[in-house]
């Protein structure tokens, strides 16, 4: 095992690791590495465009039988002549 020293952290971030410590019935560093080691398995974000916009829909909206509808009473284009 190593050994990781973080410095200048500010008080306020570290009494709430202290307070989740505690609620988690953990040493300050087991919880430290609890919340580094979840951070870093997380993704950051969707992969793709798609998924990203499809994680934005609630669960009831999603499925593959979207519709969309089209307006084809498009007007011409002017004539400048």
């Amino acid at each position: 095992m190593v050994d990781l020293l973080i410095r200048n952290i500010e008080a306020e971030l570290k009494s709430l690791i202290e307070q989740r410590a505690h609620e988690h019935r953990r040493s300050l560093s087991a919880e430290a590495k609890a919340l580094l080691r979840k951070a870093v398995s997380e993704r950051i974000g969707p992969a793709k465009m798609g998924t990203f916009i499809f994680s934005l829909l609630e669960a009831k909206y999603r499925g593959d039988d979207l519709v969309f509808e089209r307006n084809d009473l498009v007007s011409p284009p002017p004539n400048f002549e």
